[in-house]
């Protein structure tokens, strides 16, 4: 039997797979949109016949499950998806699974700019870096307001650390729930979880739950919290359905000075 790999940490934060990447700096120069004719080509060509079968291939091999994927192409508006971050694969590939019909958009770390191979390339699969700067961030929230308006889905990993396999929710904050009150558009939330077979294997199966809505009888703020809470709680309890732990965490306990 393949033994399972030990992660160690600190604290829930923290990263587990340790790189050398440094991240670019996102600033107002940086183009979120490439609407010009050459570059939307380039992105469709990319997506579509390189990256789009490449990751259907993946998850079809992979045997990767999806429940409630229907409430998402009925969707016949933009909206935004939380999911938890556990795999460096279908995390990427897996909404698109979910909305072949429309390429998603997934907000990043701009560190996966920098990613061996794949380089300045990412954008084109639809990731939007986290931007520097109060221009910047102007720009990125015109960038994620004009895909909303093609009705595309915005993806948002709000536990932001990747924990391969991990079976449960780590806590994280309110701040990205701001967007969908923002722009007043649904919240769906996707749980990855790790069942066994009845052969003793690891199937991954993914639920869709939503969408939720903001609610116009509560401020700003409110609406924000609420959806937090929402999603966090349905992921909390997708989670329970995980039972295959493919890999190990630890957790470092700090020796007491004498």
């Amino acid at each position: 039997m393949k033994q399972k790999k030990t992660y160690y940490y600190n604290t829930i934060e923290d990263e587990v797979e340790h790189d050398n990447i440094v991240p670019p700096k996102i600033d107002k120069n940086y183009n979120y949109t490439q609407k010009n004719i050459f570059s939307k080509f380039w992105a469709w060509f990319y997506y579509r016949i390189i990256i789009f079968p490449i990751g259907w291939l993946y998850c079809k091999f992979k045997g990767f499950k999806y429940v409630g994927a229907k409430k998402i192409r009925k969707c016949k508006t933009g909206f935004f998806m939380y999911g938890n971050h556990t795999n460096k694969f279908s995390d990427v590939f897996s909404p698109s699974m979910l909305s072949p019909n429309k390429k998603p958009y997934l907000i990043v770390n701009p560190k996966n700019l920098n990613v061996p191979i794949l380089h300045s390339s990412t954008k084109y699969l639809g990731a939007m870096p986290l931007p520097d700067g109060l221009e910047a961030h102007k720009n990125f929230l015109n960038a994620i307001e004009y895909r909303l308006k093609q009705k595309h889905g915005i993806i948002i990993y709000p536990e932001a650390k990747l924990w391969p396999y991990y079976t449960k929710i780590r806590p994280y904050d309110d701040q990205s729930f701001r967007y969908p009150v923002k722009f007043n558009v649904p919240t769906f939330c996707i749980t990855t979880t790790y069942q066994t077979t009845k052969r003793g294997k690891c199937k991954t199966i993914i639920y869709v739950d939503g969408p939720y809505y903001p609610k116009p009888e509560l401020t700003f703020k409110q609406n924000q919290q609420e959806l937090h809470k929402i999603v966090f709680d349905t992921m909390i309890n997708r989670s329970k359905l995980s039972n295959f732990n493919k890999c190990n965490y630890q957790q470092i306990k700090e020796k007491n000075d004498d």
